[in-house]
């Protein structure tokens, strides 16, 4: 008998611990303005809106962009801001091509890595859209210029065929040397050209163009050349 009043006295503790526990968080819940949904409608909408709700971005323009302009009074910030972009397009299309060659350096690793999360499986980057892209940081010494931008957008993320809206940010670094004897050996290089013939210059430590011969160091005292860029 003894025993079976332990029973029910134990019964009736876990019940009425179960009640309270749920009442306070339905409390908690109703404060926070989660009226009348319960936790499964509530990780629902939060995943919901993490699909729907761009990534947050820490905007430094104000605080950089002046000290930059004095530094490179001809530099265009949006000019960079949109080759950051397509840097962006090319290295999801690389991706989703499974064909990184046209990519050098850091990028090709980044694009590399993701390609080999998804191994064996077809990827897709359907309506790939940017919302925007804001500068992060900015470095300078004697030796180079940094400026670190980073960028929102979002895209359908389909493998093998099952689709998923995502948002994404990414953070692209661009260098602009200031010391020759600072240039990485294989510094990545999108977008620049040599001077004279047009041809595509693939590695940031050359001195002189592949094609034609022509010296082209100095081009890159003249720009600054996106080496880096990371999902965070």
């Amino acid at each position: 008998m003894a025993f079976l009043i332990g029973v029910i006295v134990l019964i009736v503790f876990l019940t009425g611990g179960y009640l309270y526990f749920h009442f306070r968080i339905r409390h908690i819940l109703d404060k926070a303005g989660f009226v009348g949904m319960n936790l499964a409608d509530i990780i629902e909408e939060a995943r919901l809106e993490d699909q729907e709700v761009p990534k947050s971005l820490a905007s430094m323009d104000r605080i950089y962009l002046k000290q930059i302009i004095k530094d490179f009074p001809s530099i265009s910030i949006n000019e960079l801001k949109r080759q950051a972009e397509a840097i962006i397009m090319e290295c999801y299309h690389a991706i989703e091509d499974h064909d990184t060659s046209p990519l050098k350096g850091k990028i090709k690793s980044f694009a590399e890595e993701f390609i080999q999360d998804y191994k064996g499986k077809e990827v897709q980057f359907q309506n790939l859209r940017i919302h925007n892209t804001v500068i992060s940081n900015y470095r300078k010494d004697n030796k180079t210029a940094n400026i670190y931008f980073s960028t929102a957008f979002e895209y359908y993320l389909v493998v093998d065929g099952k689709s998923i809206k995502t948002q994404d940010r990414v953070r692209t670094e661009f260098i602009y040397v200031i010391d020759e004897q600072e240039i990485p050996k294989e510094m990545n290089v999108l977008g620049i050209h040599c001077p004279n013939c047009g041809s595509p210059i693939t590695v940031l430590g050359e001195k002189n163009c592949s094609y034609c011969g022509s010296a082209v160091l100095e081009v890159f005292h003249k720009v600054f050349i996106c080496n880096d860029i990371v999902r965070y």
